[in-house]
């Protein structure tokens, strides 16, 4: 359809078999301006013209006996006559093109590139604590500003870039390194075995080493001491700090009772519905404040999208009610077996990563009320715990 016509308003003029002849004769005698020709089965014509188009045309048919009609009024003029005791229509059509113009003012979506460690959500908090976000005013942005202020108050990201396409924000950060932070050295402290072992090799940083290879010691024997004792210079503290790798004996116990509390779900339940704009949340159907009992709450985000993939910056979040019961119940010792070499692994991936494995003995005992996993792990591993030492005057 004509999108003239739709904005100034149309009309569709319909015109039957017995005078379609006469009526095109007209159109075409007249240079009456139309569009949209179709007719029907049964010989009827029609057009669409403009409102004072169609008078003219009217007129014309009237004067040379010629029957024709106005099958329906379209466009915006007819659309506003026919609702005009509607002010509600017409003010949020209002409203919302004031929305839209306003919107282009600010910021819609971020979005983070080149994070490792950190989170996407991690990175927003960082811009969000410096002033920055979604809902931000675009003319009072100031990119390079902004990058040092988060520059400065961020511990974990290195260098920042941060342009805007349109009303989406582009964040590209690179991460300081992961290295553990300096010790305080001012603070003396002595090595001393966290385990029983036989010392295998040394990594000495500082301190004065009591150990040699092949030595066996026992926990809480002294390794590497923080204090110096000199004739020359008197007693001298430090921070003793290095590795000292020893071939020891770990053990690891795991029980898996047969008797535990589980949770039983009921029906779920609908709860709040929380309307989202611009970073500012208000509900707008709540409904958890009927709930009784205990109860799970899983929270839906059901965001919208632009064409082209752009986040708008409103959306639902929508909450479930899962109420529960806590009941007794059984397991097997099959299923706590399972449930036993799982953690076993989880502990097991606990381990330093500079540990080597030499042999591992698992043995496993059933008891009236428990499953009980034993592992007894031989490996070389760092021993060396670090004890601060208390100086009296």
């Amino acid at each position: 359809m004509n999108a003239f016509l739709l904005l100034l308003g149309g009309k569709r003029m319909v015109a039957h078999a017995e005078y379609a002849t006469a009526f095109l004769d007209i159109c075409l005698r007249y240079g009456i301006p139309y569009t949209d020709f179709s007719y029907d089965g049964t010989g009827a014509v029609f057009i669409s013209c403009s409102g004072g188009t169609a008078a003219r045309l009217r007129r014309l048919c009237e004067e040379s006996g010629v029957e024709v009609g106005v099958e329906r009024s379209f466009g915006l003029p007819y659309f506003c006559y026919r609702h005009r005791k509607r002010a509600g229509i017409f003010l949020g059509t209002l409203l919302s093109v004031i929305l839209v113009f306003l919107s282009q003012r600010f910021v819609w979506d971020v979005r983070v590139t080149g994070n490792d460690t950190m989170t996407e959500s991690e990175v927003i908090e960082e811009l969000s604590a410096c002033g920055f976000g979604v809902g931000s005013y675009i003319p009072g942005f100031r990119a390079g500003e902004l990058e040092n202020r988060v520059l400065i108050s961020s511990d974990k990201i290195a260098w920042i870039s941060i342009y805007l396409d349109g009303t989406v924000a582009t964040v590209q950060v690179v991460e300081h390194g992961t290295a553990p932070p300096a010790e305080d050295v001012s603070k003396p402290a002595n090595l001393v075995a966290a385990f029983d072992g036989q010392i295998e090799t040394l990594e000495l940083y500082r301190g004065s080493c009591l150990v040699t290879a092949g030595q066996a010691v026992k926990k809480g024997d002294l390794l590497v001491s923080g204090i110096y004792d000199s004739q020359t210079q008197g007693m001298r503290y430090t921070r003793a700090s290095g590795k000292v790798f020893a071939r020891a004996w770990q053990r690891i116990r795991v029980e898996i009772p047969f008797c535990y509390e589980k949770k039983v779900y009921g029906e779920a339940q609908r709860g709040d519905i929380t309307l989202n704009f611009f970073g500012f949340s208000t509900k707008i159907l709540k409904s958890t404040g009927n709930l009784v009992g205990s109860y799970d709450i899983i929270d839906d985000e059901k965001g919208i999208d632009w064409l082209g993939g752009v986040s708008l910056p409103m959306g639902l979040t929508v909450s479930t009610c899962l109420p529960y019961e806590i009941r007794a119940a059984e397991r097997t010792w099959e299923e706590a077996l399972e449930l036993a070499y799982g953690e076993l692994e989880d502990r097991l991936s606990e381990l330093p990563e500079d540990t080597l494995l030499l042999k591992k003995s698992v043995f496993t005992t059933v008891t009236e009320t428990s499953l009980v996993l034993e592992c007894d792990l031989l490996c070389i591993m760092n021993i060396a715990e670090q004890v601060e030492i208390e100086i009296t005057d």
